[in-house]
């Protein structure tokens, strides 16, 4: 199932808001998420159709929502479940009062994000007085000032030019701009203007866009179980591609309107982490302490007015107990 929420986003919420739990079948309750438009969350939609979450006693309703904000407004209404989203985007919500938490890893990019530059600009340095498409207060925000920091060169050293996520591949492309920065597929896009390459991707600076599960914490508090099913049809889903990946890759990219070969080349760039992956303690550690860069990025940039505490929003009990209710 499907919704799409454009301006009338809260008419759409207010008329389906009294059956968000309401049951398809007896085992299954229906459960809102909302995720942008990225081929590293094609796994819930292979959960879906492949009837993993259905065993797991959920049925997700997905929520076409691209803009941030009205997801964030939408979990302080109680109208949104879940989401799947990087880690600057949880950030920046908890720290404007959305009352959310990560749960679990859902992937890290691995090459999938990357800064995109003309045939002139062969360095960091040279991005200074250069004019940079991105999303304001998005992952390509805290990617670049993430790379300019390590260079010791603060993010108005450049000339932001503003552009919503589906629109920064185009603009570059366009001339609007010297470099972009963005993701697949609008990554594969950028590069076909002439003499554009990659300045720096998530290959060469790993561990700083990590994507996560964000559940509201009412429903983590008040109905694990539920949210462990969601937790577990994923994994399920993940076990299925990499055992299936033409199978499940011809399911997924009908969401995308791309073929399933480039699904899996796209795909290429992310690193899905499997449950025993999340388990260890170094991989917990590794979300603590991205959790806390990004922090100290956005205070810097002024996103966000004070900071979040990172120990009541990001939790591992549920991947813990993970399997307790399944035995």
């Amino acid at each position: 199932m499907r919704k799409i929420l454009m301006p009338v986003f809260c008419i759409l919420f207010a008329i389906s808001a009294g059956c968000s739990r309401q049951a398809l079948e007896p085992q299954c309750t229906i459960v809102t998420i909302a995720f942008p438009q990225w081929v590293g969350y094609g796994l819930f939609y292979l959960a879906q159709e492949k009837g993993f979450c259905k065993e797991e006693g959920v049925e997700l309703d997905f929520v076409d929502e691209q803009l941030d904000s009205a997801r964030r407004d939408a979990f302080k209404q109680g109208m949104l479940d879940c989401e799947a989203g990087t880690l600057d985007l949880l950030v920046s919500k908890v720290a404007q009062g959305a009352p959310i938490m990560a749960v679990m890893e859902i992937g890290q990019s691995s090459g999938s994000d990357a800064i995109v530059v003309t045939e002139d600009i062969r360095s960091l340095e040279d991005l200074a007085g250069k004019r940079i498409v991105l999303t304001r207060d998005d992952v390509g925000e805290v990617f670049l000032s993430f790379l300019l920091s390590k260079n010791m060169m603060p993010l108005d050293v450049v000339i932001i030019v503003p552009k919503r996520s589906e629109e920064v591949a185009d603009a570059f492309l366009k001339g609007e701009a010297d470099a972009c920065v963005t993701w697949e597929p609008q990554v594969t896009e950028a590069l076909k203007r002439p003499g554009a390459h990659i300045l720096a991707s998530t290959k060469d600076y790993p561990g700083i866009i990590i994507d996560t599960l964000n559940v509201r914490s009412d429903l983590v508090e008040n109905n694990p179980g539920l949210v462990r099913g969601i937790m577990r049809s994923w994994f399920k889903a993940l076990a299925y591609y990499r055992e299936h990946p033409l199978e499940a890759s011809e399911i997924i990219a009908s969401h995308y309107k791309i073929t399933s070969a480039q699904y899996r080349e796209q795909v290429q760039g992310l690193k899905w982490a499997d449950y025993e992956t999340q388990s260890l303690p170094e991989q917990q550690q590794q979300w603590a302490q991205a959790f806390h860069i990004i922090t100290e990025i956005k205070l810097a940039n002024k996103r966000i007015s004070q900071k979040p505490d990172a120990t009541k929003s990001v939790t591992n009990r549920l991947l813990e107990e993970l399997y307790e209710d399944s035995k």
